[in-house]
């Protein structure tokens, strides 16, 4: 444990508490394992993430790799409270987000109305996160899979980064949709989807991603761009209708309407130069985060 929940948990009461991994308490899933929630103690609920014990390369290096992740604290990541690891059972406790995943707020968009102050502090949350991986863990974390559903919010819509760190645990792992490499088929960077070589770049272009997302009613491969063809996505729609001066037409709807037009093509340009293709282009987390910061609503 690396928080102390002042209850004794044992490894029976925490599979107990998640239905023996019913899929009834099963909250998401992708290429790293399935999330359950559990009430370890009346009142006291908490993520468990099980993980693919085939996947890992060996007890003693999930030992050592979780207790480097479980030093990390920042006020938008999930916190790591504890794990268990052996030859059979492999899984981790997180605190448990009501809010559900971004993935979920973005396909429920049209139920609430649009605010931009919302989406910026989400996006500014995530930019967080990720420049504190890069920039102050040593050794400096890589993501690998960031998209909307590893994105946690809480009922005020604070954001929070999950699974932080797993790829370089698991190693090369697919997940549902997914290339060769870790990461998702649509958020992973070209030249890692190519060449398997990770970097923080890598990272920033998945984040572009989910900001271009963020900011419209599209998915990053949508059947809205299938007439346009193979190959395009959110990311060509974007610098398409940037390039044409229709940038307007890019925003979900009533966007516009409470938000000032150049902040949001701002925002919209930020997006676009994370998603470059050449990575000196791409800025670094931490200038995303003061680019953000320039455009406060």
């Amino acid at each position: 444990m690396f928080v102390d929940l002042e209850i004794p948990l044992t490894y029976e009461t925490v599979v107990k508490a998640t239905g023996n991994f019913n899929t009834s308490n099963c909250i998401g899933s992708g290429g790293f394992g399935a999330t359950y929630k559990a009430e370890v103690s009346p009142g006291v609920l908490v993520a468990i993430k099980r993980l693919s014990v085939e996947r890992v390369q060996g007890v003693q290096q999930f030992h050592a790799e979780i207790k480097t992740l479980g030093r990390w604290r920042h006020s938008n990541l999930v916190t790591l409270i504890g794990y268990y690891g052996s030859d059979e059972e492999m899984f981790l406790i997180y605190n448990y987000l009501p809010g559900g995943n971004l993935e979920n707020f973005l396909l429920e968009r049209s139920r609430r109305p649009v605010d931009w102050k919302m989406l910026h502090k989400i996006a500014l949350d995530v930019a967080r996160d990720l420049a504190y991986l890069h920039d102050q863990c040593a050794p400096r974390i890589l993501h690998q899979d960031v998209k909307p559903s590893n994105i946690l919010l809480d009922n005020d819509f604070n954001a929070y980064l999950s699974d932080f760190g797993l790829a370089r645990l698991l190693g090369n792992s697919e997940t549902h949709a997914t290339t060769s490499v870790a990461g998702t088929f649509g958020y992973v960077a070209p030249e890692y989807a190519m060449t398997c070589r990770v970097s923080d770049k890598a990272d920033v272009y998945s984040y572009g991603v989910v900001l271009l997302e963020l900011l419209s009613d599209k998915k990053v491969l949508d059947p809205f761009f299938s007439p346009y063809g193979d190959g395009f996505n959110i990311v060509t729609w974007a610098s398409m209708l940037l390039r044409q001066t229709r940038a307007p037409e890019f925003f979900t709807d009533g966007l516009c309407n409470v938000a000032p037009l150049q902040h949001l093509i701002d925002t919209l340009k930020l997006a676009i130069r994370c998603t470059e293709e050449q990575l000196s282009q791409r800025p670094s987390m931490r200038q995303v985060v003061r680019a953000l910061k320039e455009i406060q609503p």
